[in-house]
């Protein structure tokens, strides 16, 4: 599969937000998160039981659109961009996550970062669901897992736990959002160089997460 044009990205995201109440679906650049731990997996989940929660957050199965041949194109444009992640992160290659330009507040050096809420939102959400990578004791992915997760929106409710966060990271300054973004995906692969090194080495010869089934 080719990578999303701009276009395509676009499409993406209103599709997403095409899926019907009461359903809660993701947006483009949550799901950006979501696929790239999906692709750091040893063990991926099957696309059949990961695509459900791209539509709902509670992987309700009857969450769909209601226009079959938008639901089609949908699943076809969420594979595509996670065939692209799954591509870079094989070939070391950046993986560009999706940020929208309402997202980043150029006059707080601090507030801007929080446009990376969304990236590491979908990344933590799918750890949550399958957590191959948050149980490994491997000392390099504990330590880029906090690199990516420090970028998570905050949790009001559990102002205790944030404060510890905030300590864990106080040391870490960013002088920019680009910073910022060259280090999540600095995280990226040096996960990716312990969970799917072979696959990095051999670059594409394993079936990839998001290749296509054979009818």
């Amino acid at each position: 599969m080719k990578p999303l044009t701009l276009t395509e990205i676009d499409r993406l995201g209103e599709l997403l937000a095409s899926v019907p109440d009461p359903f809660v679906p993701m947006e483009a650049d949550q799901l950006d998160g979501f696929l790239t731990a999906l692709c750091l997996l040893k063990v991926p989940p099957s696309i059949d039981d990961w695509f459900i929660y791209v539509l709902d957050a509670s992987g309700n199965r009857r969450a769909k659109l209601a226009d079959p041949a938008e639901h089609a194109e949908l699943r076809r444009l969420v594979l595509a961009r996670g065939a692209d992640i799954e591509s870079r992160i094989l070939h070391e290659k950046p993986v560009d996550p999706i940020i929208y330009d309402e997202d980043i507040d150029e006059d707080d050096p601090e507030g801007e970062l929080a446009a990376l809420a969304p990236f590491a939102d979908g990344f933590a959400f799918a750890c949550s669901l399958w957590p191959e990578l948050m149980k490994s004791q491997n000392k390099a992915i504990q330590a880029a897992l906090v690199g990516i997760l420090r970028h998570e929106s905050p949790d009001e409710e559990d102002a205790e736990e944030e404060a510890e966060a905030d300590d864990a990271t106080a040391e870490v300054r960013f002088a920019n959002l680009d910073e910022a973004l060259e280090d999540v995906e600095a995280c990226v692969q040096e996960i990716a160089e312990v969970t799917r090194k072979d696959d990095i080495k051999k670059a594409p010869a394993k079936k990839p997460v998001f290749a296509k089934k054979r009818r």
